[in-house]
């Protein structure tokens, strides 16, 4: 059930792109149209307002709540002495990005019900329901003394397990009306491993004879091309699928054009230069998950949108006093 809930918080927010994608601050955003109301410091209660989206405010004890889960989800998967590792975030110990990633992950959760509000956008008496009996069931898993250090409550579960379900409701609304229409000559993409050579203007010739030099090696060389790729690449994609709607036109063209197991030239793009291998040419299955792809990102991308819209309008603080305790 620990576990439930948290795929209920990514659902509504981490699977929508949302998380890490900033516009949240510690400091009111005076230009937003719901000024932001004031939040504790010093000794944090229970009862303490530690974030506040516009004039909605968060308890500690919900805070506790949502970490509580997220804690948990650390722990079961990489121990208890995770906290302390160095994160990826700039002198940042996992422990401080978690942290950040809750009040974040709370923030857009507020953020998108108070657009349902506006939207008029509500759970019905069965989803309801649901969440009522969840967050029962995570209750009676957890042990009376646990509930009570980490502010866990069935009314408390209830309220977040209904907002995180309201949150995937509104995702379902803006993406079921994205534009997914897309015609199938442009569905043709090819499946490739790709080695990307990033270039700024200041360094692009030097980049791009680099580009070269490393292309003779792979076709000279008796090792596979994913070898070269996970040795080279700087673009963090070495397999993926390339197709007609990709932004990089010049790259689709290339790899469009070639057969499978072939490789091809160097293509220049504004971000760099691409060496590619095709695995598998377009076909019937490959271009309808190409297809599926670009819809997924459509609608995420409204979604994104949405949620940029709804966001300006909420001034959000949060507690300096909240933010230090993941410095400890």
């Amino acid at each position: 059930m620990k576990n439930k809930l948290i795929a209920l918080c990514l659902c509504a927010c981490l699977a929508m792109g949302l998380t890490g994608c900033g516009g949240e601050t510690v400091e009111d955003t005076t230009s937003s149209s719901e000024i932001a109301s004031l939040v504790d410091n010093g000794n944090l209660s229970e009862d303490s307002a530690v974030i506040a989206v516009g004039k909605t405010t968060v308890p500690y004890r919900e805070f506790k709540a949502y970490y509580y889960f997220m804690k948990n989800r650390y722990e079961d998967v990489m121990g208890e002495g995770v906290w302390d590792y160095s994160g990826e975030g700039e002198g940042k110990t996992i422990g401080q990005e978690a942290m950040e990633d809750v009040v974040r992950l709370i923030i857009q959760v507020k953020v998108i019900c108070k657009a349902a509000a506006v939207q008029e956008v509500t759970l019905a008496a069965d989803e309801k329901e649901e969440a009522d009996h969840n967050a029962r069931n995570c209750c009676a898993e957890i042990p009376d003394e646990v509930q009570q250090e980490n502010g866990l409550s069935i009314p408390l579960l209830t309220q977040i397990f209904e907002e995180n379900r309201l949150a995937e409701k509104m995702y379902n609304v803006v993406t079921g009306q994205a534009d997914i229409q897309i015609p199938a000559e442009d569905c043709r993409a090819a499946k490739v491993q790709l080695i990307c050579l990033k270039a700024s203007e200041e360094d692009r010739e030097a980049v791009r004879e680099k580009a070269q030099q490393l292309r003779q090696q792979i076709a000279d060389a008796d090792e596979s091309f994913y070898t070269f790729a996970k040795a080279n690449d700087q673009g963090g994609e070495i397999e993926c699928l390339i197709g007609r709607l990709d932004e990089r036109k010049s790259l689709a063209d290339a790899v469009l054009g070639l057969k499978r197991y072939e490789m091809s030239p160097v293509v220049e793009e504004s971000d760099g230069f691409y060496i590619a291998y095709v695995t598998q040419v377009p076909g019937k299955a490959l271009n309808k998950e190409y297809k599926n792809q670009m819809i997924q990102k459509r609608q995420t991308e409204a979604f994104q949108n949405a949620y940029k819209e709804w966001s300006g309008k909420y001034g959000v603080k949060v507690s300096k006093s909240l933010l230090d305790e993941g410095e400890d």
